[in-house]
């Protein structure tokens, strides 16, 4: 049994030894320039012998091509991969394009009942073979034949998914989910690193999940191919982490509440850099990301403890990085509903790069009497390995947006906003490796940012007023992180972290009110508010980690971080965090997880109330996290999941907040929005989670019981994302053609406010003078929140590549999940006023097809 493979970087030299190590002697030249060759009868493996020694890349197993297969069909054309696919089509073969390589498979017409996996392993940096790789793939399959140094072949393998996990002495371990189809060829190409030691690489905190193409047996997983086809709104990576324990999201929003936090307190960082403001339509609860999830490796996920050198957030993390194509070059083109985009990424010898650009297609099918939503964006990444021991990267991500709502066109009632943004963000980063056991990353920063907000609200029954509102930011930041492995059992980490930012704010904003509005108690009729500000400042931040393994079974990490902000004119506010984390294995299959750690996050420059009339920076606001989590394993393909969190947050920030609508279009405006100043907050709960991997069908589940609360003047109030149960799940079935996946979300009903209309004594002119009283805040509850949500997908194989078609449909039932209430006045029989009310609710059914074509 044979497997030959050509590539023209492997060079001559490697084809020579194929040719010795099969007996053959070196093939003769092709035939010169416009000269006929004839091919019929000539043996087919000497054909594609003499087109692959002349540097085509194609692979074939002597199972398929054997010596005694002849050429029955004289081929036209002077494409070799032309002319081989016409002479494999009379066999019942075909060629497929995968890694950067052409693969002989049996044609999809003459399947057989088992599949075969092909596994070339090669170090990353030199593309050489790596002889001593041992290759283990789970679910257990045929033994391998390792046919040349690093290539492996598995034969009779069952149709199914798989885990392909490789590792070879002095590099870092890899892992791949597979699909293997009946009759098919399947091309596992892993291009290795050169290793860390483990304690590195060990994941001491809790509370942590990646969402990855790489799956380790020892984590929370939903592979890459997953996030793609889970069926949420938009192909978004920062909405798959809704799925996890312990978020809380409506749906609209690409943002989540993690454990009880508010939005604002999770951090999203690409490639190392902590990402400024990532999202589309900003102003109007902030609908998608600026990432896409094609461009992007998988995505890591904090629900809290997370290690000390993230600092500054409160409550969570999202940690992505992006995608290292497999092959020298890959471009992917799409189109749907929400955006058209183009995707590229390759590599050649030392650099290696990534280009992807999107435009939003929505205002191209909601009709303009609603707005006109445009947005685009556009993120590049390019590396250079300047040494062996030395890679500079650029990064780049740029997102824009001129995005216009109507709730109203008339002209004599326009209710409408236009708000345009501006994001630009450029980081270069060098990574440095001094020695085995000392490297260091260092990162320049710049960001440019613009917002302006336009608006107007023209309903004299409710609100007549306006709203213009533009703020700046400019940001320049200089990083630096070093780590030193002391030994296989001590590593330490430590940084400096410093950015030099500046800000302007101009706002005003002016409303008179009638109706519901002009009701409200101990409340103005009208308004008017002109602000400004120009805060600059720095951000400064250090840190420092110590990891111990302290036996074969336990690990101990210990932290200290210390931030100071210097634009707040607070005089002293420096904050420091101490973090403690402990791993311990109760067994082979069982990991104990504790962290404890305090929080700080520091009102960024950019965040100033100015909307609500604050013109001034808060002091930073603390959490203390304790977790206690355990993690087991069933037979390999099945984790199951407990931990249990208590988050105490002091110093918490005021935050304004609307009653019954906080989805208003200019919500600064509403009589309903109020002012809420905690004394502390407290956040407590478990989280149970199971998922099984492995086969054609993969499920996960999660239940979280939970409680958020405000401590204000001694009582315990119910924060407005709080909810005491819920439940997350989902399956997904797939083949080589077709994925199917369903998502399902339950969570108690967020809690409201009661509103009362009242008739206090009569005014001075003896009318009644009644008045609108709110209930006790959040004393109320929406109905249960429920939706489901469905994707199915189809992949057609092309002479080029292929083409993924897909239908998604979010809220496939059409549920009614109440989200707002929306109150009004009207008159009785009798001349007297009551109270109406109405109610709004999240995202309908929402359907959305695409195509995506990869080549």
């Amino acid at each position: 049994m044979r497997v030959f493979v050509g590539r023209r970087r492997y060079g001559a030299p490697l084809l020579l030894i194929v040719a010795l190590l099969i007996g053959l002697a070196p093939p003769a030249s092709p035939a010169a320039e416009g000269e006929a060759v004839p091919f019929l009868g000539r043996p087919v493996a000497a054909v594609i012998d003499e087109f692959r020694a002349a540097g085509q890349p194609f692979v074939y197993s002597t199972n398929l091509i054997r010596d005694d297969l002849r050429v029955t069909v004289e081929p036209h054309g002077s494409d070799p991969v032309l002319i081989v696919r016409q002479i494999l089509a009379a066999h019942g073969l075909t060629l497929r394009a995968e890694a950067g390589l052409y693969v002989v498979i049996r044609d999809a017409e003459n399947t057989i009942d088992s599949g075969t996996i092909l596994v070339v392993v090669r170090t990353r940096a030199s593309d050489r073979p790596v002889a001593d790789a041992g290759v283990r793939i789970r679910p257990d399959v045929p033994e391998a034949s390792r046919v040349l140094p690093g290539i492996h072949e598995y034969q009779g393998v069952r149709p199914g998914r798989y885990r392909v996990d490789v590792s070879a002495e002095g590099f870092k371990s890899v892992s791949r989910m597979i699909e293997v189809a009946p009759g098919e060829t399947t091309v596992v190409s892993v291009g290795m690193d050169d290793a860390r030691p483990e304690i590195e690489t060990i994941a001491v905190s809790a509370s942590r999940y990646e969402i990855l193409s790489s799956v380790a047996t020892s984590r929370f997983v939903i592979d890459q191919r997953t996030i793609q086809n889970m069926p949420d709104v938009g192909e978004d990576p920062l909405r798959v982490a809704q799925r996890l324990p312990g978020a809380a999201a409506g749906g609209v929003s690409a943002r989540a509440h993690f454990r009880g936090g508010e939005l604002d307190e999770v951090g999203i960082v690409l490639n190392g850099q902590r990402l400024f403001d990532p999202f589309h339509i900003r102003d109007y609860q902030s609908i998608f990301s600026a990432i896409d999830a094609r461009a992007i490796e998988g995505v890591e996920v904090y629900t809290g403890g997370f290690p000390v050198r993230f600092g500054d957030r409160m409550s969570g993390l999202v940690v992505m990085e992006s995608l290292e194509s497999a092959r020298p070059r890959h471009t992917e083109i799409g189109v749907s509903v929400f955006n058209s985009s183009v995707l590229t990424t390759g590599s050649q010898d030392r650099s290696r790069w990534l280009l992807s650009a999107r435009r939003g297609n929505l205002d191209l099918i909601i009709d303009p009497k609603f707005g006109r939503p445009k947005y685009y964006d556009v993120f590049g990444e390019f590396n250079y390995a300047i040494t062996p021991d030395a890679t500079l990267s650029v990064n780049a991500l740029y997102a824009d947006d001129a995005v216009q709502v109507v709730l109203e066109s008339l002209p004599e009632e326009l209710e409408q906003v236009t708000s345009k943004t501006r994001n630009a963000q450029l980081w270069i980063q060098l990574d440095n490796r001094w020695s085995p056991s000392l490297s260091s990353k260092t990162a320049l920063s710049l960001i440019e940012f613009s917002n302006t907000r336009d608006g107007s609200l023209g309903d004299p029954e409710k609100i007549v007023g306006g709203v213009f509102d533009e703020r700046m930011a400019d940001r320049f930041g200089l990083r630096q992180d070093w780590a030193w492995t002391a030994s296989p059992a001590h590593y330490v980490q430590w940084g400096l972290h410093m950015v030099f930012a500046k800000a302007h704010y101009d706002y005003s904003g002016s409303a008179e009110y009638g109706g519901i509005q002009a009701l409200y108690r101990d409340r103005p009729i009208a308004f008017s508010r002109v602000l400004t500000a120009s805060p600059e400042g720095g951000n400064y931040a250090a840190y420092i980690s110590d990891r111990w393994k302290l036996s074969a079974d336990t690990v101990v990490e210990m932290g200290l971080r210390w931030d100071d902000q210097t634009y707040t004119n607070l005089p002293s506010d420096s904050q420091l965090s101490p973090r403690f984390s402990l791993l311990h294995g109760l067994g082979p299959k069982t990991e104990l997880r504790l962290s404890w750690g305090r929080y700080h996050q520091s009102q960024g420059i950019n965040e100033l109330q100015i909307e609500d009339g604050i013109t001034e920076f808060w002091p930073a606001q603390r959490a203390d996290h304790l977790i206690a989590g355990i993690r087991h394993l069933l037979r390999d393909q099945f984790a199951l999941r407990v931990e249990l969190f208590y988050k105490n947050m002091r110093r918490v920030r005021p935050r304004f907040e609307n009653l019954y609508d906080p989805l208003g279009l200019i919500p600064e405006l509403q009589q309903d929005r109020v002012r809420i100043a905690p004394e502390s907050a407290l956040s407590r709960g478990v989280e149970v989670s199971i998922d099984r991997m492995g086969g054609a069908f993969d499920w996960w589940a999660s239940y979280t019981l939970s409680r958020a609360t405000d401590r204000i003047t001694g009582r315990d109030v119910p924060r407005s994302w709080d909810q005491r149960h819920a439940l997350q799940g989902g399956i997904a079935w797939r083949n080589k053609k077709w994925d199917v996946a369903l998502a399902m979300s339950v969570h108690s009903g967020w809690p409201t406010t009661d509103l009362a209309l009242i008739e206090p004594p009569a005014a001075a002119n003896g009318d009644p003078a009644f008045a609108a009283v709110p209930g006790p805040r959040n004393a109320l509850r929406h109905g249960t929140f429920s939706a489901l949500d469905f994707r199915v997908s189809r992949r057609f194989d092309l002479k080029k590549g292929s083409l993924l078609a897909f239908i998604e449909i979010s809220n496939l039932l059409n549920r009614r999940n109440e989200c707002c209430l929306d109150w009004d006045v009207e008159e009785d029989e009798d001349g007297s006023l009551m109270l109406e009310l109405s109610r709004d609710y999240w995202m309908p059914r929402l359907p959305a097809i695409g195509v995506l074509w990869e080549f």
